[in-house]
């Protein structure tokens, strides 16, 4: 599409900038030229009258019209003698005549014929004129400087604004350009921050939300390396072992454990479907809390009822301190969080090990607690241990998806709440749940 010319912000900056020093500078102008010109027909009024009276003075004394008029040829006034008030080249009225007559000095804003402001009074043997030197016009010397001055205004204002507009526009230009660059999938691109102007914000704010695109797109190619990996294994083991079973030579006892693996690995993969299906609704919003009023003590003895045969099948001893406690959430999702961490806890605590269930309410808060007595987890593990499909090194053997921490982080999340590990590799790990009382 064909880019209009005020399309630029450039240019919309320009007009903007020059229209308000345009108003700005008229403004000025006219209030000085308002407020200052008067005061200087003012000032050369009283010159006039002055001048008239100072003549009128002197022509009393010994001196000729061409002396006196003389004395007063240099200053922002002249004077001048005429014999009669009809050669002064002015339309006079009545009063105007009787008044020079009677001796006053009569002032005039504007004659007809030169628009000038006179002064005229009478001397001994004629008339005195004085009127504003035209080699030394104030009023226009006065109109000509606020001219030079609106001229120079607009031509400083002009290069400064040019220069502002240029200084405003380029890391507009800038932002824009790296929005290209980050449409084209460059996520690493950051922008320079000066100041701390709202440009400065922009560009700021413009590097967050690259960092944050960068992130996800590791965690999106991260997430679907790792389901790429997990998935490929348990299909590898199907596939193998279904050719295995092909082989009419094999005895019954192995094809019992080829398709014992079969099940096994297609349990594997079901269960990873099945996490990865939630954790996908769960950060989409689309599986929604349905809240209630239940008994959180009692879902715990639930799930502990489920799993008893697990757990009595390692000869594992349970201490259960738990407190009477209400609570206001969804309850399905939260006992998917007691099954995953109780699950863990059974996996990774050894033979005849202890497994401890703790449950304590606050006026403001619910603390769920499980502790094991496991092999721990080392301190760079901790705190990958909620991301998807991590594992450490030493639960590897273990079952599971690498999915059920992630999963019990978002519904504690959902709840307003917060999960948190603490660890020492050969005593064991200690799970704390934070919910808000509702």
């Amino acid at each position: 599409m064909k880019k209009g010319f005020f399309n630029s912000i450039y240019i919309k900056f320009t007009f903007i900038f020059f229209g308000v020093l345009l108003f700005a500078a008229t403004l000025t102008f006219g209030v000085v030229y308002y407020t200052q010109f008067d005061k200087i027909f003012e000032q050369l009024q009283l010159e006039l009258v002055n001048q008239a009276q100072a003549v009128q003075t002197l022509s009393q004394e010994d001196l000729s019209n061409e002396e006196i008029t003389g004395l007063f040829t240099k200053g922002i006034v002249i004077s001048r003698v005429v014999p009669a008030l009809e050669e002064t080249g002015f339309a006079l009225s009545g009063e105007a005549i009787e008044k020079i007559q009677s001796g006053e000095i009569y002032y005039s804003e504007q004659q007809h014929s030169t628009r000038l402001p006179v002064a005229i009074g009478k001397i001994s043997d004629g008339y005195v004129i004085t009127s504003p030197n035209m080699e030394r016009d104030q009023g226009g010397d006065f109109m000509n400087l606020q001219k030079t001055t609106l001229l120079l205004s607009l031509m400083i204002g002009t290069i400064l604004m040019l220069i502002a507009v240029a200084m405003i526009v380029k890391p507009i230009k800038a932002v824009s350009e790296a929005t290209k660059k980050v449409a084209d999938g460059d996520f690493d691109l950051r922008l320079k921050v000066k100041g701390r102007d709202e440009l400065a914000v922009l560009a700021r704010n413009f590097n967050i939300m690259t960092e944050a695109l960068s992130k996800n797109d590791y965690i999106h190619r991260d997430f679907v390396s790792n389901v790429s990996h997990e998935f490929k294994t348990p299909i590898a083991s199907i596939k193998g072992f279904g050719n295995l079973l092909k082989d009419p030579d094999i005895d019954e006892v192995q094809r019992q454990e080829y398709v014992d693996i079969i099940v096994y690995e297609s349990d594997r993969l079901w269960k990873l479907s099945s996490n990865l299906l939630k954790l996908s609704e769960l950060e989409n919003g689309i599986i929604g809390l349905k809240k209630e009023r239940f008994s959180l003590d009692e879902g715990i003895r639930r799930v502990v009822l489920l799993l008893q045969e697990k757990w009595e099948s390692k000869n594992i001893d349970l201490d259960i301190q738990m407190d009477e406690v209400s609570y206001w959430g969804d309850q399905e999702l939260m006992a998917q969080v007691i099954i995953n961490l109780f699950t863990n806890a059974i996996n990774h605590t050894p033979e005849k090990g202890t497994i401890t269930i703790k449950l304590t309410a606050t006026p403001t808060d619910i603390m769920f607690e499980i502790i094991d007595t496991g092999a721990g987890i080392p301190k760079e593990d901790q705190e990958k241990i909620f991301d998807r499909f991590y594992k450490g090194d030493q639960s590897r053997s273990t079952p599971g998806t690498g999915l059920g921490l992630t999963i019990c982080q978002r519904i504690v999340t959902l709840h307003g709440g917060t999960i948190t590990v603490a660890s020492v590799v050969g005593q064991g790990s200690r799970f704390r749940v934070k919910l808000p009382r509702s």
